[in-house]
Protein backbone atom coordinates (compact mmCIF):
# COMPACT_ATOMS: atom_id res chain seq x y z
CA UNK A 1 0.00 0.00 0.00
CA UNK A 2 1.37 3.57 -0.93
CA UNK A 3 1.68 5.93 1.45
CA UNK A 4 -1.14 7.98 0.08
CA UNK A 5 -3.75 5.49 0.10
CA UNK A 6 -2.28 4.85 3.95
CA UNK A 7 -3.23 8.72 4.85
CA UNK A 8 -6.30 8.42 3.11
CA UNK A 9 -7.35 5.61 5.07
CA UNK A 10 -6.39 6.68 8.00
CA UNK A 11 -7.66 9.90 7.94
CA UNK A 12 -11.46 8.58 6.92
CA UNK A 13 -11.07 6.16 9.92
CA UNK A 14 -10.17 9.39 12.20
CA UNK A 15 -13.07 11.38 10.23
CA UNK A 16 -15.83 8.25 11.33
CA UNK A 17 -14.57 8.11 14.65
CA UNK A 18 -14.58 12.01 14.74
CA UNK A 19 -18.51 11.45 13.87
CA UNK A 20 -19.49 8.74 16.31
CA UNK A 21 -18.46 10.76 19.34
CA UNK A 22 -20.07 13.62 18.32
CA UNK A 23 -23.14 11.66 17.94
CA UNK A 24 -22.38 10.43 21.72
CA UNK A 25 -22.43 13.63 23.08
CA UNK A 26 -25.54 14.62 21.21
CA UNK A 27 -27.47 11.75 22.41
CA UNK A 28 -26.04 12.92 26.25
CA UNK A 29 -27.17 16.29 25.86
CA UNK A 30 -30.92 15.62 24.38
CA UNK A 31 -31.07 12.47 27.19
CA UNK A 32 -30.26 15.14 29.51
CA UNK A 33 -32.77 17.65 28.01
CA UNK A 34 -35.44 15.14 28.08
CA UNK A 35 -34.48 14.32 31.83
CA UNK A 36 -35.21 18.21 32.61
CA UNK A 37 -38.16 18.52 30.85
CA UNK A 38 -39.70 15.89 32.37
CA UNK A 39 -39.00 16.60 36.03
CA UNK A 40 -40.51 19.88 34.94
CA UNK A 41 -43.54 18.85 33.36
CA UNK A 42 -44.61 16.45 36.12
CA UNK A 43 -43.34 19.63 39.13
CA UNK A 44 -40.75 17.73 40.49
CA UNK A 45 -37.66 20.01 42.06
CA UNK A 46 -34.84 20.72 40.34
CA UNK A 47 -31.95 20.77 42.46
CA UNK A 48 -30.24 24.07 42.01
CA UNK A 49 -30.40 27.32 44.47
CA UNK A 50 -29.23 30.97 43.56
CA UNK A 51 -28.45 33.38 45.55
CA UNK A 52 -31.79 35.36 47.41
CA UNK A 53 -30.11 38.44 46.27
CA UNK A 54 -31.10 37.26 42.11
CA UNK A 55 -34.38 37.07 42.42
CA UNK A 56 -34.76 40.46 44.36
CA UNK A 57 -36.20 38.43 47.82
CA UNK A 58 -39.39 37.96 45.79
CA UNK A 59 -38.79 35.19 43.87
CA UNK A 60 -40.27 35.24 39.76
CA UNK A 61 -38.71 34.63 36.47
CA UNK A 62 -34.81 34.54 35.80
CA UNK A 63 -33.70 33.98 32.47
CA UNK A 64 -29.82 33.18 32.33
CA UNK A 65 -28.43 34.18 28.95
CA UNK A 66 -24.94 34.78 26.80
CA UNK A 67 -25.00 37.83 24.95
CA UNK A 68 -23.20 35.65 22.27
CA UNK A 69 -25.92 33.44 21.55
CA UNK A 70 -28.74 35.15 19.05
CA UNK A 71 -31.29 32.43 20.72
CA UNK A 72 -31.01 34.30 24.52
CA UNK A 73 -31.02 38.01 22.65
CA UNK A 74 -34.74 36.65 21.26
CA UNK A 75 -35.47 35.37 24.58
CA UNK A 76 -34.77 38.49 26.40
CA UNK A 77 -36.89 40.43 23.80
CA UNK A 78 -39.85 37.90 24.00
CA UNK A 79 -39.50 37.96 28.04
CA UNK A 80 -39.52 41.71 27.92
CA UNK A 81 -42.44 42.56 26.13
CA UNK A 82 -45.00 39.39 27.39
CA UNK A 83 -43.28 40.18 30.73
CA UNK A 84 -44.25 44.41 30.73
CA UNK A 85 -47.46 44.39 32.75
CA UNK A 86 -48.24 45.73 36.21
CA UNK A 87 -49.36 42.29 37.49
CA UNK A 88 -46.69 40.83 36.06
CA UNK A 89 -44.47 38.61 38.12
CA UNK A 90 -40.83 39.91 38.69
CA UNK A 91 -38.12 39.36 36.00
CA UNK A 92 -34.50 39.26 36.06
CA UNK A 93 -31.33 38.77 33.37
CA UNK A 94 -28.53 36.56 35.16
CA UNK A 95 -25.44 36.69 33.46
CA UNK A 96 -21.62 36.66 33.71
CA UNK A 97 -20.68 39.76 31.83
CA UNK A 98 -19.89 42.89 32.42
CA UNK A 99 -23.65 44.60 32.36
CA UNK A 100 -22.52 47.31 29.72
CA UNK A 101 -22.42 44.28 27.39
CA UNK A 102 -26.78 44.29 27.96
CA UNK A 103 -27.09 48.33 26.93
CA UNK A 104 -30.09 48.00 24.75
CA UNK A 105 -30.26 44.44 24.48
CA UNK A 106 -32.55 44.09 27.88
CA UNK A 107 -36.15 43.93 26.80
CA UNK A 108 -36.71 46.66 30.16
CA UNK A 109 -35.44 43.38 32.60
CA UNK A 110 -32.86 44.30 35.21
CA UNK A 111 -29.35 43.07 34.33
CA UNK A 112 -27.82 40.86 37.53
CA UNK A 113 -24.37 39.89 37.33
CA UNK A 114 -23.67 37.10 40.22
CA UNK A 115 -20.88 34.60 39.41
CA UNK A 116 -21.92 32.37 42.26
CA UNK A 117 -25.65 32.14 40.66
CA UNK A 118 -24.02 31.67 37.12
CA UNK A 119 -21.80 28.65 38.63
CA UNK A 120 -24.89 27.09 39.68
CA UNK A 121 -26.03 27.06 36.24
CA UNK A 122 -23.72 26.86 34.13
CA UNK A 123 -23.30 23.61 32.89
CA UNK A 124 -26.48 23.88 30.83
CA UNK A 125 -27.14 25.69 27.60
CA UNK A 126 -27.99 29.14 27.59
CA UNK A 127 -31.03 30.36 27.17
CA UNK A 128 -32.26 29.15 30.77
CA UNK A 129 -35.89 30.15 32.03
CA UNK A 130 -35.92 29.09 35.67
CA UNK A 131 -38.87 30.02 38.30
CA UNK A 132 -37.63 31.04 41.50
CA UNK A 133 -39.04 31.40 44.78
CA UNK A 134 -38.30 34.35 47.26
CA UNK A 135 -35.11 32.19 48.59
CA UNK A 136 -33.60 31.31 45.16
CA UNK A 137 -34.81 27.71 45.26
CA UNK A 138 -35.20 26.81 41.48
CA UNK A 139 -38.91 25.59 41.30
CA UNK A 140 -39.26 25.26 37.49
CA UNK A 141 -36.55 25.39 34.86
CA UNK A 142 -37.23 25.32 31.05
CA UNK A 143 -34.24 25.20 27.89
CA UNK A 144 -36.57 26.87 25.37
CA UNK A 145 -35.67 25.95 21.79
CA UNK A 146 -36.75 28.99 20.09
CA UNK A 147 -38.69 32.15 21.48
CA UNK A 148 -41.89 30.83 20.54
CA UNK A 149 -41.33 28.65 23.01
CA UNK A 150 -41.54 31.34 25.98
CA UNK A 151 -44.79 32.32 26.20
CA UNK A 152 -46.47 28.93 26.79
CA UNK A 153 -44.06 28.16 29.30
CA UNK A 154 -44.39 31.42 31.17
CA UNK A 155 -48.77 30.83 30.83
CA UNK A 156 -47.94 27.29 32.43
CA UNK A 157 -45.97 28.37 35.15
CA UNK A 158 -48.78 31.56 35.73
CA UNK A 159 -46.43 34.08 35.67
CA UNK A 160 -48.42 36.03 33.16
CA UNK A 161 -51.03 38.72 34.16
CA UNK A 162 -54.28 37.71 32.85
CA UNK A 163 -54.14 40.88 30.72
CA UNK A 164 -51.15 39.33 29.05
CA UNK A 165 -52.47 36.26 28.47
CA UNK A 166 -55.28 37.52 26.83
CA UNK A 167 -53.41 40.14 24.71
CA UNK A 168 -51.00 37.54 23.75
CA UNK A 169 -54.37 35.05 22.59
CA UNK A 170 -55.83 37.66 20.78
CA UNK A 171 -52.63 38.38 19.06
CA UNK A 172 -52.03 34.68 17.98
Amino acid sequence: MSPLWALLLLTWAAMIILFLGLGAVLREVRMLRAQIDAAAATGERVDIELPASVAGGRGGLVLAVDSGCPLCIAVVQRVGSVMSGPDSAAAVLLTFEPEEQWNGLTGGLPVVRDDRAWSAIAHLSTPILLQVDGQGRVRRLHLPANERDVTPVLQSWGLLSQSEKNGRANAA
